[in-house]
């Protein structure tokens, strides 16, 4: 289970061992968590004009995450999206948009299932057919700008096989500039220096499961 929910450059971790203060100013540990303990973690990690807390770590007790969850649900807006890491072969699929590597995903239609939701998203952001989805891998949460307020979005991913070989097609009116091809080398030294978290995390899953 992925237990980290980033906003920017702040992230809330949740671990499993004992929690020791940390004199680091930019490092919070909370072994334990109230309603109103939260509530000010959350308006410490919304707040952009505090410059002294970019880049600040919160860990938390993992025993809290359901609760920090529910909680950001009733806060901010709730969004779900799903997607997939794809491979072929010895290749894995990446896309390019908004100036990072990531991988295709999207929002869930009214209606859809998770996994509807992943494959309609890849074939439509990639130009991609014959998707198989072999494996549900850990969701990822993130905080973002949304309307007037903030949103939280969950990912579900799933790994995914294809054997495909017809040619890719970037959904540009979604801003993807590029569908591309990636070995697991070359994921780490070109996708891993210059993507987003969430992505890491699905790819450090997929490293530790053996499935790269």
């Amino acid at each position: 289970m992925n237990t980290k929910i980033y906003f920017n450059d702040k992230v809330l971790e949740f671990i499993k061992q004992e929690l020791q203060d940390s004199q680091n100013q930019s490092i919070r540990v909370y072994n334990e968590i109230t309603d109103k303990k939260l509530k000010n973690i959350i308006e410490e990690l919304l707040d952009e004009n505090a410059s002294s807390m970019n880049g600040k770590h919160y860990y938390i007790a993992d025993k809290h995450f359901s609760f920090v969850i529910d909680f950001l649900k009733k806060s901010l807006y709730y969004i779900e999206a799903a997607g997939g890491l794809i491979k072929k072969e010895n290749y894995f699929l990446f896309i390019y948009r908004l100036g990072k590597w990531d991988l295709p995903k999207g929002k869930l239609d009214k209606g859809e299932t998770i996994e509807e939701a992943a494959i309609r998203e890849c074939e439509e952001e990639c130009g991609i057919k014959e998707l198989k989805i072999e494996q549900q891998l850990s969701s990822t949460y993130h905080v973002y700008k949304y309307k007037s307020k903030f949103a939280l979005k969950q990912t579900f991913w799933f790994y995914m096989t294809t054997n495909f070989n017809k040619q890719l097609k970037p959904q540009t009116e979604e801003n993807i500039e590029e569908v591309k091809w990636f070995t697991k080398d070359e994921i780490e030294k070109i996708v891993f220096a210059n993507s987003y978290f969430t992505i890491k995390n699905v790819i450090d899953e997929a490293f530790k499961e053996r499935l790269i």
